[in-house]
């Protein structure tokens, strides 16, 4: 079984919101990590913004923002209406662009609020 590695941001609650959904899934080998904690991710990429990207390693690679999700929603199998809807959003590239671009803003705000 291979090893599949999503890092978050711990400090962002939209994050730790879908690292819980996910705890709850198969996927291969499957490790969340709080990126802020565990700064494993680094050693693939050193100049990530972590305020800007989710991070997935699989297969020794790197994927940051909608390709991580995309990865992860290709390698992995979910059934029910939110994985579905997020397949659907994610397999249309400008759809799933907007919609990450839309996440990160409402998170960018929602920290703002909460600091």
């Amino acid at each position: 079984m291979e090893k599949v590695v999503l890092y978050y941001d711990g400090d962002c609650p939209f994050c730790n919101k879908y690292a819980d959904i996910l705890k709850f899934k198969k996927c291969f080998d499957l490790e969340i990590c709080d990126a802020r904690a565990d700064l494993t991710w680094k050693k693939y990429k050193k100049d990530i913004i972590l305020d800007d990207v989710v991070i997935l390693i699989f297969k020794n690679e790197c994927y940051q923002g909608v390709p991580a999700i995309e990865m992860l929603l290709s390698i992995c199998k979910y059934d029910g209406l939110f994985f579905n809807l997020q397949k659907l959003v994610f397999s249309n590239k400008t759809l799933g662009n907007i919609t990450y671009l839309c996440f990160k803003f409402l998170r960018k705000i929602t920290l703002w609020i909460k600091s």
